[in-house]
């Protein structure tokens, strides 16, 4: 059988629907060496569903980066929460006090209290007073 003869046959069971995978690659590459026009059809049926495949291909891909992008990104998002909430509950915990004066930091909670206590009986002195 000549190779004409063998894809012809080959053609016309790929329109009854009854070739492999194989054998239809195997018609796609016949069909994209030779210039006959009784494969013209054939070619671009195989052509266009090539690029179908292709274009698939490439969407799951972005969408499998991006679901792997999203997941990193909420784990990112876990871990910053809960080590924030770790450190919220350290200084709850140890009653650890801040303060910031005139560009000064202090963590003496005795003189922060004195500070709090003088800040309030200087407020609520003067309001008793107008």
């Amino acid at each position: 059988m000549t190779d004409k003869k063998k894809y012809t046959t080959l053609m016309q069971r790929y329109w009854e629907a009854e070739t492999t995978p194989e054998e239809e690659l195997e018609l796609a590459r016949y069909a994209t060496r030779v210039d006959d026009p009784d494969f013209e059809e054939v070619r671009g049926v195989l052509g266009f569903l090539s690029i179908g495949r292709e274009k698939t291909a490439r969407r799951t891909r972005l969408i499998r980066l991006y679901s792997f992008a999203a997941i990193a990104a909420a784990i990112v998002v876990i871990i910053v929460s809960g080590l924030s909430i770790l450190q919220t509950g350290y200084y709850y915990r140890n009653e650890i006090c801040v303060q910031y004066s005139y560009g000064n930091i202090s963590h003496d909670n005795k003189q922060i209290m004195s500070t709090v206590e003088s800040s309030l009986e200087d407020f609520f002195t003067e309001k008793q007073t107008r």
